[in-house]
């Protein structure tokens, strides 16, 4: 081992270094136009463009406002580039780590090329058409419109344009490493075989000779390993003729008793491979070295190293609150930062190739990761579109291969949602849709294992037509996006039907690649129910979940969906045009889940009081004149046991079950105090600010009281503070609405309210559940003068805007239509509202208040009734203040 290292010192000492290639962002002081300018613009037309850095998305604003749609269509960029006169004669590459989706790139007004796909890198070579010692123009149009031939065609999330990740300037001697094959290395790492004894690697690669004379150079490969110290080498020589591509391979590269990289030790070595010419480098790449084998089975799950390995893992969109998708390094490594932390060791990257510096970092923290193209819910048959998901599968490859956290190349996303999902297609045109759909897969999973050693994946929805049709059987690994408990069934249902699969399929090595539950971190339920959005029932769900998934050894992983909250213009949930299944919102403000995740995983003590977004609650007493609300809190740890204390004094004491101990705690007014510890210096504490609302609304407790119409949890305002509590009908002393009943809906679940983008109101959970046909609400507080706010929304975006007032003719009660909404609102009998018509005089899907001032006199307390005219009355919101 000595003479190695030995005769490693003499050849570094022996190669005279020069300066070699130069690599540097250009993200400072681009000029912006939104919209199609000619491709000619001079520099004098840029002084009218705006002022940009990259990256840069032209959608961070208007895929969240409250028009439906966003920009899709055409930007340009532009800059100015100084290029010195010395770099004559060497090549000079632009690099785009990624700009979606269409990009055409000119160099002082000539068309160098365009790059279609808006999550692989591309470079194109400037050499011969700079103007040295010269300022140079680089123009780029950047077009996100939807194009058939391009996927993903459509998906639920948004689809940012713009240049959204770095753009690097690129300068090598003539000689060089392949910069242009795919935007990759050039160089590839192979490890054929490796075990705890030895290791072996491959390197393959192409150098490039741009000059006019054949050059015969030296490949020189050094690996070092962690500490930096040398560890082996290998030289080769290369005949390279002029302005030609050479293709170079180094194997049986051996290192004796290696150490393993696996997510608990993730130990790199680094490969540093050169070219030298007469003696000088001419240009040199540093790549990772991951030692590691790892298999897949139906059977027995993963095995990383040898040994049974659970992918413990979640899914992630590149996006984030204010931004979009144009995020700079730090963001994602403080994303793959915090999933470390979460204990995860194992990332879906959905459903796009994700920045360089992703994969860098899971390289460095240890996190397996499942890579993928965008192929999501439906293909274009055509030949184009064909050839487009072959290069980007290429691109995907050539790009990340040399990083050992890739394990898995994913190329379709419930690819049969969209067909199978249409009644109206006929079983002969579903089969043969079904039958492209598999030609493509094939030619794609064939593509994969020319490219890679790595297996193939696919992930599919909770459909039988994968397995009917037979794509199922074409990729390595099956990946199941499963949420049972939240759009169809129920909790317990997954543990059956992946048994099932098991049973049917039992050489098929198989992941959960998703499942989750939305939930906005102001919407708390005492009792959570399916699609309420609230922390409690993703909590419920992820729980139920963990514990049926790992009692499962067939099952090779799963991956959560999603680990932050991203960009979907096209929903309309809590919070409108955004994704709520994270585990931390779009913010990165953590879930109270977080912790049930890190109780289960993390190998730090966890001891955690998941209340951290519910620190503003309220709940009736318990018994009238008590002042006391008792209200559930649990406690995730994985330690035990958990004593819990309010306000100083211990009121439980219990041994934790699947990681989480929930106690009944008695709040009272004001600040509590909660304090739970494991008794061996472990604790955490939290305090809650509690108003307890009297059984009777006529104690001198009542002051202010707002209810959530025809919701069954709460939700807190953070803007305004307010807590609008849950719904209950009218009980005589307290309050409660008369008449009609919370709007549900069955669809697949029951479903509390709708799901539409309230209009006018960043507080979508407060107007999106209701009363319908609500006769009046009543409060029986004290005397005294109050403040009632109403809060309205009509729903129906059908129901007829024209009333009597309008309608001369009077043809709507002549047809006696039943889609037309008035009604009138008397408060302690006088009318303060009359022939209310949401959909006419406001719009359907908007939010309409109305603060009306009142008394309670002669212990009557208030009382608002509500007088259809025609058609149900209808309530979102109710508050009554003392004034």
């Amino acid at each position: 081992m000595k003479k190695i290292i030995f005769n490693i010192w003499i050849l570094l000492c022996a190669t005279q270094l020069q300066a070699q290639r130069i690599n540097t962002t250009i993200n400072s002081g681009w000029k912006f136009h939104h919209g199609d300018v000619s491709a000619a613009v001079t520099p004098q037309e840029l002084q009218s463009w705006q002022t940009i850095n990259l990256p840069h998305t032209w959608n961070d604003k208007d895929a969240f406002d409250e028009e439906r749609g966003y920009y899709r269509g055409i930007g340009w960029y532009a800059k100015v580039i100084s290029i010195p006169l010395q770099w004559k004669g060497k090549s000079i590459y632009i690099h785009f780590e990624g700009a979606n989706q269409e990009t055409n790139v000119y160099l002082n007004g000539r068309h160098l090329g365009v790059h279609k796909g808006g999550y692989t890198a591309f470079n194109f070579d400037l050499s011969d058409q700079l103007n040295y010692g010269q300022q140079n123009l680089i123009t780029v149009k950047v077009d996100n419109k939807h194009d058939e031939n391009i996927p993903p065609l459509n998906a639920d999330f948004t689809f940012y344009g713009g240049i959204y990740r770095n753009v690097r300037l690129i300068v090598a001697e003539p000689v060089h490493f392949d910069i242009a094959d795919m935007a990759s290395d050039g160089v590839t790492v192979e490890t054929p075989l490796v075990s705890d004894q030895k290791a072996v690697i491959k390197l393959v690669g192409k150098v490039v000779n741009n000059t006019t004379a054949s050059k015969e150079v030296t490949i020189q490969a050094i690996i070092f390993d962690k500490d930096q110290q040398a560890v082996v080498s290998k030289t080769s020589s290369l005949v390279i003729p002029s302005h030609t591509v050479a293709d170079f391979k180094q194997d049986k590269i051996e290192i004796t008793k290696p150490k393993l990289w696996s997510p608990d030790d993730p130990y790199l070595y680094h490969a540093v491979i050169r070219v030298i010419e007469n003696g000088a480098v001419s240009d040199e790449l540093s790549l990772p070295v991951g030692l590691r084998w790892y298999a897949f089975s139906g059977q027995g799950g993963f095995m990383l190293n040898g040994k049974a390995f659970k992918l413990i893992g979640t899914n992630r969109h590149q996006d984030f609150s204010g931004k979009g998708n144009a995020l700079t390094d730090d963001y994602h490594r403080n994303d793959y930062t915090k999933i470390k932390s979460l204990g995860f060791n194992f990332m879906r990257l959905a459903h796009y190739p994700q920045a360089p510096e992703v994969y860098r970092t899971c390289d460095e923290l240890g996190i397996l990761v499942w890579s993928e193209i965008p192929i999501v819910n439906e293909i274009t048959q055509t030949e184009e579109f064909t050839s487009n998901c072959l290069n980007m599968q290429r691109e995907q490859i050539r790009q990340t291969r040399n990083h050992p956290c890739v394990i898995l190349y994913g190329y379709m996303n419930e690819i049969y949602i969209k067909m199978l999902s249409d009644k109206k297609l006929s079983e002969e045109k579903r089969k043969q849709v079904a039958d492209a759909t598999i030609e493509l897969a094939k030619k794609l999973n064939a593509l994969t294992k020319s490219e890679s050693s790595r297996p193939t994946v696919m992930a599919q929805h909770f459909e039988q037509g994968y397995n009917t049709y037979g794509i199922s059987d074409i990729p390595d690994v099956v990946g199941w996006n499963l949420y049972f408990g939240w759009y169809y069934d129920k909790l317990e249902d997954l543990s059956k039907f992946l048994n099932r699969e098991h049973m049917r399929y039992p050489n098929r090595p198989m992941i959960v690649s998703e499942f989750g539950a939305d939930a906005d971190i102001r919407n708390h339920a005492l009792v959570p129910l399916p699609q309420d959005f609230s922390e409690e029932y993703e909590q419920v769900l992820h729980a139920s979940y963990l514990k049926q998934m790992l009692a499962m050894p067939f099952l090779s992983g799963f991956a959560a969906w999603n680990f932050a909250d991203f960009g979907a213009e096209n929903r309309a949930n809590a919070t409108p045009f955004i994704n709520q299944k994270g585990l931390v919102s779009y913010d990165r403000t953590e879930k109270a889940v977080c912790d049930l995740y890190r109780a289960y995983f993390s190998k730090e003590p966890v001891l955690s009081i998941a209340t951290r977004n519910n620190l503003q609650r309220t709940g009736v007493e318990n018994a009238d004149g008590q002042g006391k609300s008792t209200q559930p809190v649990t406690v995730y740890t994985n330690l035990n046991p958990t004593i819990f204390k309010l306000n100083g004094r211990v009121i439980g004491l219990k041994q934790a079950k699947d990681k989480q101990v929930v106690f009944d705690v008695p709040f009272v007014q004001g600040s509590n105090l909660l304090e739970a510890t494991d008794g061996k210096g472990h604790t955490d504490r939290a305090t809650v600010h509690f108003e307890v609302i009297p059984v009777k609304l006529n104690s001198k407790m009542f002051n202010d009281l707002a209810v959530n119409v025809g919701s069954f949890q709460s939700f807190f305002e953070p803007n305004t503070h307010v807590l609008w509590i849950p719904d209950q009908p009218y009980k005589n002393g307290g309050w409660g609405y008369i008449g009609g009943a919370p709007y549900t809906k069955i669809d697949r679940q029951l479903k509390v309210g709708v799901s539409g983008n309230i209009l006018g109101t960043t507080s979508n959970p407060l107007f999106q559940t209701f009363n319908e046909g609500i006769g009046a609400y009543r409060f029986d507080v004290p005397n005294g003068s109050y403040t009632i706010t109403l809060c309205f929304m009509e729903y129906n975006t059908k129901m007829q805007a024209n009333d009597s007032l309008y309608t001369f003719s009077g043809a709507a009660e002549q047809t006696g239509r039943g889609d037309t909404r008035q009604f009138n609102v008397a408060i302690n009998g006088l009318n303060v509202i009359d022939g209310l018509n949401l959909a006419h005089d406001y719009g359907s899907l908007r939010a309409v208040t109305f603060e009306v001032k009142t008394a309670a006199r002669d212990n009557n307390g208030i009382e608002v009734k509500f007088s259809p005219v025609r058609g149900k009355a209808i309530l979102s919101g109710i508050r009554v203040t003392r004034n």
